[in-house]
């Protein structure tokens, strides 16, 4: 086994086995930081495939509250780079750099014609020169990801090219930071909220897949969190169109890299989908499934390797999240996930199964007319009924199967289990299109009760909020049929 967290590149620190490196090279957590000054790898050819590690800076935005640092100049000419600050290159003034790496630098810039701030990304003179070839391309896959409109991805404005810089804005997300940053700052992240915002970034991929773009280059320095906790997508296209969709090239961050890629595949869906169970792996421990200071030696981990146990390292950690990181992370292509869209619905669940019932039942009644009580596993909803003359109260609890598996319950109590009236209730029942008539008990005494049950790891929000206004409008009203009252 080989793990441990690291910069996002081709050249990583070797740990003795079980205790991963530290950024000031302690045992212990890793903090992925470059050393200062570091330049990417280039090109390196192994087994006649040529690989080339695409560095994307991946943050389109500026820390709320604070300036990023920017790294130490490469060999690169700086006076390629120096008169760009407050100046201005087509329609944009240039305001300040907030990300570089080694596809070119990112800058803060202010549109003269719209007047919106933007983020302009300039692309590297010597990675134009050196991929000459498929400048057409790029431009070509660039416009296709201008298409791509979604609420989780970094979209593509315009883009262009002046007085020698070749450039594309993208929106600009005021205040976000990258996953990779959030992780540095603030340690792994808990199982749910990385279930979430995977999901999210599974949701972009569709999104992407149908519209013909494969990313190949999915991992949390290319994802930005914004200050509302939503994850978007950034550097669509860009890695793939500087090198081609050819089989003896390859583009990405070996890290994330699906196995098949190194023998000669061409990127697909699922090794986009493979990226992301190791974005899940790294979230949530704040290590890489496969890392090793020898890029042959991590294509072998990549291709041979069982995904290490995570249980150890994350104590309480989810099954069915690994579940998903281990199907994710399948050597073989036809046994991940069949699609990104495949992969959010599984997260969904995972993340419905982690969910407190409190909060998701808090969710289902937000901007409700009612009052809401109770905590943990049992809780009462009053519902204002007959334009507020009548209340009728709803009630929601949490259930075990004889599998072991959980249940809700929404019901409502519409009058007694007396026998005298059994036959309207039976009458009634015949008539539902929703829930059903049954006898509960409850508080001690048989009452009749209109009742529906959804598994507690599969419902949605918006599932268990139109039950409880359903039930409650029903059961008020088979209430007054049977009872003439408003005592429920």
């Amino acid at each position: 086994m080989s793990q441990g967290l690291a910069p996002q590149s081709a050249s990583l620190p070797v740990a003795a086995p079980g205790r991963p490196p530290r950024a000031d090279g302690q045992a212990g957590l890793v903090r992925p930081v470059a050393p200062p000054g570091a330049n990417p790898p280039g090109p390196e050819a192994i087994d006649g495939i040529d690989i080339l590690s695409i560095h994307g800076t991946g943050q389109f935005a500026s820390p709320a509250g604070e300036e990023t640092a920017p790294s130490r100049p490469d060999a690169e000419a700086e006076e390629f780079w120096a008169p760009l600050l407050d100046r201005t290159i087509a329609n944009y003034q240039i305001l300040s750099e907030v990300g570089r790496g080694s596809m070119g630098r990112v800058y803060r810039a202010r549109h003269l014609g719209l007047g919106r701030v933007s983020a302009v990304k300039i692309m590297s003179p010597r990675m134009m020169a050196r991929h000459s070839s498929h400048r057409g391309q790029f431009w070509a896959e660039a416009r296709a990801a201008a298409n791509l409109v979604h609420p989780h991805v970094v979209m593509i404005h315009n883009l262009g090219t002046e007085r020698g810089y070749h450039f594309i804005e993208m929106e600009y997300v005021d205040g976000a930071v990258s996953l990779r940053d959030c992780l540095i700052r603030n340690g792994p992240f808990r199982p749910a909220k990385a279930a979430r915002l995977v999901r999210q970034v599974a949701l972009a991929l569709e999104a992407a897949h149908r519209s013909g773009l494969i990313h190949r280059d999915v991992k949390p320095a290319n994802v930005l969190l914004t200050p509302d906790g939503h994850a978007k997508l950034a550097d669509f296209g860009l890695a793939q169109s500087l090198v081609g969709l050819t089989a003896d090239r390859l583009a990405g961050t070996p890290t994330f890299m699906a196995p098949e890629l190194f023998g000669g595949r061409t990127a697909s869906r699922q090794s986009d989908i493979y990226a992301a169970g190791v974005m899940i792996y790294y979230l949530v421990s704040g290590l890489l499934p496969f890392a090793s200071g020898n890029i042959r030696s991590l294509i072998r981990l990549h291709q041979a390797q069982p995904v290490p146990d995570l249980r150890p390292v994350v104590p309480g950690m989810p099954e069915p999240l690994i579940a998903v990181i281990e199907r994710c992370l399948a050597k073989s292509p036809a046994d991940r996930y069949a699609s990104a869209q495949e992969l959010a619905e599984e997260l969904r669940r995972v993340v419905q199964h982690l969910r407190d019932t409190e909060e998701l039942i808090r969710e289902s009644v937000r901007g409700l007319d009612c009052f809401l009580q109770g905590s943990r596993e049992s809780f009462r909803i009053i519902l204002p009924q007959s334009q507020g003359e009548r209340l009728q109260e709803v009630l929601v609890e949490v259930n075990d199967g004889s599998r072991g598996e959980r249940f809700l319950t929404v019901f409502s109590v519409c009058g007694p289990a007396e026998p005298r009236h059994y036959g309207a209730a039976l009458a009634m029942n015949a008539r539902l299109t929703y829930g059903s008539l049954s006898i509960r008990h409850v508080l001690g005494s048989p009452m009749l009760v209109m009742s529906r049950t959804f598994p507690r790891d599969q419902v949605r929000a918006s599932e268990l909020r139109d039950a409880i206004l359903e039930i409650g409008r029903k059961s008020d009203q088979i209430e007054q049929q049977i009872t003439r009252l408003d005592a429920y």
